[in-house]
């Protein structure tokens, strides 16, 4: 059962001013962070490793900041792991993004309504999970919403005429996407469709990064891109802290995860937004009316694998948390929090399970 609470629960602190180099994100990362919540009263937990060397990289990917960690005294060999995760990146931003006009992506944006398009594994197993997130979560999480997303302009503080608006959304229905397991092919049935993967390929990027990082050796590490993140400490599941961001204050966290061994993603209204007489525009579309969606500030979903909880935040967002927490519920191995449009918190039954165990008393 889904425990909710009528008011944000906010932790506001004069040190944490120095989370202000990080505002583009919608995750804060801690190892080791230990500090009292309301309502949910912190006990001294495990703090992650600290008697490695922690090395770190930084790079532009995939239109956003991906920051690896890694903790180990083979500082050459650590940077060599980070090297071949970023090479890997790059492979997959080449394979899949719609931005690139011999992309697997750009090919079937091309042929759609005329032929079917033959691709790999990869991009075939990607689309086939990301219809799989479209039906759980009835078409608010779809792939073919490209094409009206780009009427929206956020830098110019834009809003679309609502006459491209609507014949944008007549291409809008992932149940057009045909796929032929025998020869992995992929149609779009209806001409002037576009499928883009950006609400589910960031995650999978990231879960190749940890596979690679692990496949080197590596098992205390953290891959963070753009916010959405996998954390790993191998068989010791010693926990990292993920400080989860307040959506209406950038120096305040809502709540502290202690985690290992899974991805975070969270979508919210506050990272590419603008307010136009009184009303946030932001870039979290709903599919069935081409506008943002309403239901929610945020969501941070918690999952096996990245690729997974980052679709699903993009969902459960637009579903909202009478809809989503139910889905949520459903799921094995997924948990969520979700606030609301009026700032009230649910947490799956999961979730505050764990939080109770890590801050017992409370």
């Amino acid at each position: 059962m889904a425990i909710s609470f009528t008011k944000p629960i906010v932790l506001t602190k004069n040190w944490l001013t120095h989370l202000k180099p990080l505002r583009f994100s919608a995750i804060l990362l801690f190892c080791g962070l230990l500090i009292s919540l309301p309502a949910l009263a912190t006990s001294p937990g495990l703090d992650f490793p600290s008697d490695q060397a922690k090395v770190t990289h930084s790079e532009a990917l995939m239109g956003t900041r991906v920051d690896f960690t890694v903790y180990s005294e083979d500082k050459v060999a650590a940077h060599a792991a980070i090297e071949a995760a970023i090479a890997e990146i790059q492979r997959l931003t080449h394979l899949v993004s719609e931005w690139v006009p011999d992309s697997e992506i750009s090919k079937i944006n091309r042929a759609a309504g005329k032929r079917a398009v033959v691709v790999s594994k990869e991009v075939y197993r990607l689309i086939d999970e990301a219809v799989k997130v479209s039906t759980i979560t009835q078409g608010k999480f779809d792939i073919t919403f490209a094409g009206a997303g780009k009427l929206w302009d956020f830098r110019q503080r834009i809003i679309p005429p609502p006459e491209r608006v609507a014949a944008a959304r007549q291409y809008i229905d992932y149940r057009q996407i045909a796929l032929n397991p025998k020869n992995r092919s992929v149609l779009l049935q209806k001409e002037g469709m576009k499928v883009g993967l950006g609400g589910i390929a960031k995650g999978y990027a990231i879960d190749r990064s940890a596979q690679i990082l692990t496949q080197h050796g590596f098992v205390d590490f953290a891959v963070n891109a753009g916010g959405d993140l996998y954390v790993s400490s191998g068989a010791s599941q010693k926990p990292w802290r993920i400080g989860l961001q307040a959506p209406r204050d950038r120096q305040a966290l809502l709540a502290i995860l202690p985690v290992a061994n899974v991805a975070i993603a969270t979508s919210g209204d506050y990272e590419r937004f603008f307010i136009q007489d009184g009303k946030r525009y932001h870039h979290i579309l709903d599919p069935a009316t081409g506008y943002p969606a309403e239901a929610c500030q945020s969501v941070t979903i918690v999952a096996q694998r990245a690729y997974l909880a980052d679709a699903l935040a993009t969902g459960i967002f637009v579903l909202g948390p009478h809809a989503g927490m139910p889905l949520i519920e459903a799921l094995p191995d997924v948990e969520a929090l979700i606030v609301g449009h009026d700032g009230a918190i649910t947490l799956s039954s999961g979730l505050t399970a764990k939080l109770a165990k890590t801050h017992p008393g409370g």
